[in-house]
């Protein structure tokens, strides 16, 4: 060293601790980074250096989340074409990025290390995306676009029936999308952020089949349908006609090793000919039914039933249809199930009527009509444990089409007329059947102004599409819902399981009654209510509304006024030694009085009336609804 020139030594020593301080650096960034990834490591535009695996994994699941948030867009034959990567099934291998982000740095000698760890302090590592789709949603995919944007399908050839005989229709070629091609483009488009309108190349698309085997397949069916085929019973024969069978016959390509034309009998084609013997050897299942009697529910069994299977019958034709006899048995399903079985219903726990409510109303008005298109259309409805039921969802828009009448809607604080006003009757009397026997509310509304044929605080209205009204059926028995009505009535039950315990209610004439028919059992839950004294009252205002057919100096009276306030309902529900409380808030708004006038006689109006010597009288026209 002595024998240096002084500048090298000098240099030397200033190498020597560089390279120590390097040494060092990449010690302590080893040290640092135990359990992380080294670096500055990035996929896309997620930096996932100096993070831990969970870490990684995290920010590159939302990165998948971006990617498959983002529309990715395609040409198929100059027509645009577009999806999302969930569409097609779109993940990132975040476990394999993450284990080769990790491995970075950490593999090779200590020299490699060391380089790979000097090259981290000036540039970044970009991590290539490691994405799959799932071929077979891409397929499907494919299979859309080919029929809506190519729209040139190969044809695999068919054996048909022409003018009462059979004709051969031979394969031809078509066009498709190029799968492989398209597949890798997908992949690559939803593996980006930056994404451009890629085109999907279409190519030609040759048949599986040959001339040669529908040449084949017609022989087949000649041979099927030469003769009659008689598939028979203990009781009686059915005869299929040569005509019959070739209304029947179909082909299909089926892909096997080979591919061939198959033929076979369609079993929709079968079922006339099997409608002119069903009644002399079915007998029909016989559905199991609840039976009401008084405030009991039981059932009256189901009976299984002996079916003649169109299906089955389809397939012993073709087999009969290659036989010397051509002849077979006709498949008969014994001992049917109905649709709906015994053990069905006994599932359902439905043992006896848990809530009643009945309202009144005058008869003969078209609201009255609305009410009970809807009662038909709900009774007999079955609600599991669990569901939520909901009026509007069920019922769908009221519409003249479907008998519906105009009657009394509240819009906008005025009484209109609506398609299928007036329905807020049954509304009202289904939500006290809700309200009584202890359901969970999940939604209603009261009317925006009190009518005294509804219960005061506890009813509910229903429009098209809202307001709306819900409950769920929070007990561990169904709900069977039954509504019964007369021309001025209308009332709705909901039988289930509740201990025995029977609620029956109704209101009229302003008076609500709550009877117990029942006390039911120490599991029953008891339901109490109360409602507080009206308050915070508002006075109704009045509205002027302007109609030149008013003659000056008389007014028409639209609607008349009524004050509002409001209440607070409680509800308790009491079941063994627990107590649940609910409050509602009920707010009924001040109805304002509308009244027309001639627009010369407005307020603060500066047209001015023209003379007249005769007033005439006063007329005044009210409109009921709700």
């Amino acid at each position: 060293m002595s024998s240096l020139p002084h500048p090298a030594r000098k240099a030397l020593v200033i190498l020597s601790i560089a390279l120590s301080a390097l040494v060092a650096g990449f010690g302590l960034g080893r040290a640092l980074g135990a359990g992380k990834i080294l670096g500055d490591v990035t996929v896309l535009d997620v930096d996932l250096g100096r993070t831990t695996p969970d870490q990684a994994l995290a920010a590159l699941g939302d990165l998948e989340d971006r990617l498959n948030a983002l529309p990715a867009s395609f040409t198929v034959r100059g027509e645009p074409a577009g999806l999302e990567g969930a569409q097609v099934g779109f993940t990132l291998d975040r476990d394999r990025m993450v284990d080769e982000a990790m491995t970075l740095g950490r593999t090779g000698t200590i020299s490699s290390q060391f380089r790979h760890w000097l090259r981290s302090l000036f540039t970044d590592v970009e991590l290539p995306v490691a994405s799959s789709i799932d071929d077979g949603l891409a397929d499907e995919v494919f299979d859309q676009w080919d029929a809506e944007l190519v729209a040139n399908p190969a044809f695999e050839g068919a054996v048909l029936v022409e003018g009462g005989s059979l004709a051969p229709q031979y394969p031809r070629e078509g066009e498709g999308i190029d799968r492989a091609i398209a597949r890798t483009l997908l992949l690559i488009e939803l593996s980006k952020l930056d994404r451009s309108t890629a085109v999907l190349p279409v190519v030609a698309i040759r048949p599986k089949l040959t001339a040669t085997d529908v040449d084949r397949a017609l022989a087949e069916a000649r041979l099927w349908t030469k003769d009659q085929i008689v598939l028979a019973t203990a009781e009686i024969d059915v005869v299929f006609t040569p005509d019959q069978l070739l209304a029947a016959l179909r082909s299909r390509p089926v892909e096997l090793s080979p591919s061939r034309l198959e033929l076979f009998f369609d079993p929709e084609a079968v079922a006339p000919v099997l409608a002119a013997v069903q009644g002399q050897v079915e007998q029909a299942p016989v559905d199991a039914r609840f039976v009401i009697d008084g405030y009991d529910v039981s059932i009256a069994p189901g009976q299984k039933g002996t079916l003649i299977d169109p299906g089955a019958t389809a397939q012993a034709l073709a087999a009969a249809a290659t036989t010397a006899g051509r002849s077979g048995t006709l498949p008969v399903i014994e001992g049917a199930e109905p649709a709906t079985t015994t053990e069905t219903l006994e599932a359902l726990d439905v043992r006896h009527l848990v809530a009643s409510f009945t309202t009144y109303h005058d008869c003969c008005q078209n609201r009255v009509v609305n009410i009970h298109l809807i009662a038909d259309k709900i009774d007999g409805v079955i609600v599991r444990p669990g569901d939520t039921f909901d009026l509007n969802s069920f019922i769908g828009q009221r519409t003249i089409e479907d008998g519906y009448l105009e009657d009394g809607t509240i819009e906008g604080g005025e009484i209109i007329k609506t398609v299928g006003g007036g329905v807020s009757q049954f509304a009202t009397t289904f939500y006290n059947a809700v309200f009584w026997g202890g359901y969970e509310d999940v939604t209603h509304k009261p009317h925006s102004f009190y009518f005294s044929r509804y219960p005061e605080g506890i009813e509910a209205t229903i429009s098209w599409p809202a307001p709306d009204l819900a409950f769920r059926n929070d007990s561990a028995a169904a709900v069977l819902i039954k509504t019964e009505y007369t021309d001025t009535s209308i009332t709705v039950q909901f039988y289930g399981n509740n201990d025995g315990r029977v609620v029956v209610g109704s209101h009229r004439g302003g008076n609500t009654e709550i009877a117990v028919a029942r006390e039911g059992g120490p599991g029953a839950h008891k339901v109490t209510s109360t409602r507080s004294d009206r308050y915070s009252p508002t006075e109704p205002t009045t509205r002027y509304r302007a109609n030149p057919e008013v003659e000056p100096g008389t007014q028409k009276k639209i609607q008349s006024p009524a004050g509002g306030w409001s209440v607070t309902i409680t509800r308790t529900i009491v079941q063994g030694g627990t107590t649940e409380t609910q409050e509602w808030v009920v707010r009924y708004s001040a109805k304002p009085e509308i009244i027309e006038l001639n627009p010369c006689e407005m307020p603060e109006t500066t047209t001015t009336c023209p003379t007249t010597t005769t007033v005439p009288p006063t007329t005044t026209e009210t409109t009921v609804g709700g």
